[in-house]
């Protein structure tokens, strides 16, 4: 009987550690995501903040939307090997990335890409 409930003990203890150790979301599902590579003193860069909140807003919960700021992490400008910015990296749900684009993009154009990766949204 002592060792059923140490072993349940265990279990259980392994369990919960194992459960911090995730990252965050990793239970949920995975959505095609968006990320937008900039700076902060980027004038194209901010043009996209209305496009990006919009998409926030609009498509919460059908798609993902990263900002990175490049000055904070420059090892993801190497790891992309960004040369203009912003730099919008396109991914479907599984992760896979599909494109990449350089400059501005009005809502129309990003919802296009994604159409294009064959990436349904709507």
């Amino acid at each position: 009987m002592k060792v059923k409930f140490l072993s349940l003990t265990i279990i259980l203890i392994l369990a919960s550690l194992l459960a911090g150790c995730l990252p965050a979301g990793a239970a949920k599902a995975k959505l095609p995501t968006l990320k937008m590579l900039s700076t902060t003193t980027c004038p194209a860069c901010e043009m996209m903040e209305p496009v990006l909140k919009n998409l926030r807003t609009r498509y919460k919960g059908r798609i993902a939307i990263e900002h990175i700021y490049l000055e904070d992490h420059p090892d993801v400008a190497r790891q992309y090997n960004v040369r203009y910015v912003p730099t919008l990296i396109f991914s479907d749900a599984k992760g896979k990335e599909f494109a990449q684009e350089i400059g501005y993009k009005s809502l129309d154009e990003v919802l296009a890409v994604f159409a294009k990766g064959g990436v349904k949204i709507k």
